[in-house]
Parts: structure tokens; C-alpha cells; sequence
């Protein structure tokens, strides 16, 4: 009889060890759930940044050839000899 009771109260303690383990396997799918729903978010604003900064770099990079081809379109020389230095500018346009 402490055989069969025995053997009931282990088949019992085996049940309720499944359940818990049940329980844990359920609360460990859903921290690995929202784990890789942070990840996955992460790793998309990642790439969003990326891409910003990638866009940002290429209309700087723009704005800068476009600023230097304006500055060679716009630049020229003037030349000034000794002479004309140490004779000043006196009836002469001044040009800025």
C-alpha cells in the first residue's frame, strides 16, 4: 500500500514538475520574442540612421564641389607689378 501511494505522490510531483517546466519554456518564448523584436527595431533605426548620415554626407559632399565650381567660375588673377605698387593707384579703378 506505501508502494502505490508512494508511487501516486511521484507520478504527482512528475506532473506538477512538467507544468512548472511548461510555465518556464512559455515565459522563456516570450522574453526571446520581445529580445528579438528589440533587436530587429534596433537594427532598423540602425540602418535608418545610416542612411541619414549617408544622405547627409553626399549633400554635403554636392553642396561642396557646386561652392568650388562657383569659386573657379568667379575667380581671377590680377597682377600687380613693383611699379605699379610704388606708383599707387591714383586715377585708377579699384576693383573688389
Amino acid at each position: 500500500m506505501a508502494d502505490k501511494q508512494e508511487l501516486a505522490q511521484n507520478a504527482e510531483q512528475a506532473l506538477m514538475t512538467l507544468e512548472q517546466l511548461s510555465q518556464t519554456l512559455e515565459v522563456m518564448t516570450c522574453v526571446v520574442d520581445r529580445l528579438k523584436n528589440h533587436l530587429t527595431r534596433q537594427l532598423s533605426l540602425n540602418a535608418e540612421l545610416f542612411q541619414d548620415e549617408e544622405r547627409l554626407r553626399k549633400a554635403q559632399e554636392a553642396e561642396r564641389a557646386e561652392a568650388a565650381k562657383q569659386l573657379q567660375q568667379e575667380s581671377f588673377v590680377v597682377e600687380i607689378t613693383q611699379r605699379e605698387m610704388e606708383e599707387g593707384t591714383k586715377g585708377k579703378k579699384v576693383v573688389h
